[in-house]
């Protein structure tokens, strides 16, 4: 394990500066080593390279410059009539931006066929958004997504704030331009990617109440005041976004709060912390130390934390036919960057039995809530069919079910299928995107690895 992975911080208990800026430290470090940048990769091993911890305290101490993009079109107007959980959110998320010392410079921009600056002024630009603003009839998500790309390099973070919905036009395929958008989204990420491959994407899923004129697919309006789902997009190198992450998490938004979120991260794989645990279980185990089922043979000698054998089903009472046991696991700077959400999601993870897919163990994962371990979370896993062998755990990027049950298929009748609290094509940028990363290989984000023998 390289020794940056040896540094557990609770990130739940993350309350004063010095512990934040140690959380950021060691994710520069995590990064830089396991990432290299656009020019130069790391090759062999697990130790970091020489400059690695250099360059790490050189990038904590860059501070991006952070642009801030409203999607200025008519379907906006509703987010800012009046005093809105929009206005709250947003105010709150810049303000909180503004003052946590990542950045020196926030620009802001109003963003429709092209940015158009509005300063620098948090307050001054939240009290003149109003409907006013929103001057333009339609939107081209794919265009205004290319346009921020063009405008972000790796000393930048660039925050989108959008509701996200596609406008093909009335009389057109709308499927038809749903792929085709979806396809220029993923040429423009897969473009950008191959230039700054260190890239993070994050989308928050935030609703406010709307008031005001609705335009569906076919530009056909009317007026609705219901609450109504947005989206903010944050786009930058992974160093500079989870110095983002560690100062403002998914709870410090206001205005309702995050809903939803889900982060896209550049290949990483990185090396955590995790055991077997004593229990709970149901069954019985043996700690392995060596290949001869505890006989000692120094050659053969395994790691007790993740190696057990002469396994058996519980024989009697209510689990009798079962075998579970808890694997512990330090996730804190997958906390930071994938958020709780995501980690505690059963499909974020997948199974191998000696390389292949096996699903014999069912997962259940929750909250470590023993003191004495550094453990964050704690996954149980439960057979009636004992499989042995090298047990891999991955966790994996995952598309998120959320965007599916958030997605609006039609997006023509505002109050049919619960399309009030969906988005109209939502699914097919957020699609673009993760094709686009998973087309540069980002699949896996840790592995466990096991032996199992009977």
């Amino acid at each position: 394990m390289r020794e940056e992975n040896k540094v557990r911080i609770k990130i739940t208990r993350i309350n004063n500066k010095s512990m934040r800026n140690i959380l950021i430290y060691c994710l520069a470090v995590l990064f830089l080593a396991s990432c290299g940048n656009s020019s130069t990769q790391r090759k062999g091993g697990n130790k970091p390279s020489e400059n690695s911890e250099m360059t790490a305290v050189t990038a904590s101490k860059i501070k991006p410059v952070v642009n801030v993009y409203v999607e200025n079109s008519g379907s906006m107007a509703g987010y800012v009539n009046g005093n809105t959980d929009f206005k709250k959110a947003v105010y709150n998320y810049l303000t909180d931006i503004k003052i946590s010392g990542i950045t020196d410079t926030l620009n802001l921009f109003y963003i429709n066929d092209k940015p158009v600056a509005k300063g620098s002024d948090v307050e001054d630009f939240i009290e003149k958004l109003n409907p006013n603003q929103c001057v333009f009839a339609t939107s081209d998500i794919s265009n205004v997504f290319d346009l921020v790309l063009k405008r972000t390099d790796n000393k930048q973070i660039s925050v989108l704030i959008t509701d996200g919905i596609f406008s093909p036009g009335r009389g057109k395929d709308a499927e038809q331009y749903l792929v085709n958008q979806q396809i220029g989204i993923k040429t423009s990420m897969a473009e950008y990617l191959k230039v700054f491959p260190n890239t993070a994407v994050i989308v928050y899923q935030l609703s406010s109440n709307f008031k005001g004129r609705f335009f569906n697919r076919e530009n056909k309006s009317e007026d609705i005041d219901d609450p109504r789902p947005y989206y903010i997009w944050v786009i930058g190198d992974v160093a500079n976004i989870a110095s983002l992450k560690a100062h403002i998490p998914d709870e410090r938004f206001k205005g309702g709060g995050v809903q939803h979120s889900y982060t896209l991260l550049p290949p990483v794989n990185m090396k955590i912390d995790y055991a077997i645990l004593s229990s709970p279980k149901q069954g019985s185990f043996n700690r392995q130390t060596s290949s001869g089922s505890g006989c000692s043979r120094k050659k053969d000698i395994v790691n007790p934390k993740t190696s057990i054998y002469n396994i058996k089903k519980a024989s009697n009472g209510a689990h009798k036919g079962n075998f579970m046991f808890t694997i512990g696991m330090d996730l804190s700077l997958f906390t930071v960057l994938l958020g709780d959400e995501y980690l505690t999601n059963t499909e974020s993870y997948a199974r191998l039995i000696n390389k292949q897919p096996n699903n014999d163990y069912f997962i259940e994962i929750e909250h470590n809530t023993n003191p004495n371990t550094n453990y964050t979370h704690n996954m149980k896993l439960t057979t009636d069919k004992i499989s042995v062998g090298e047990l891999e755990i991955i966790l994996r990027n995952q598309f998120p079910q959320w965007i599916y049950d958030i997605n609006d298929e039609e997006g023509l009748d505002i109050y049919k299928n619960d399309a009030i609290n969906k988005t109209f094509g939502i699914k097919y940028l957020a699609e673009g995107i993760y094709e686009a990363y998973n087309f540069s290989g980002n699949s896996i984000y840790t592995t466990m690895k096991f032996n199992l023998k009977k």
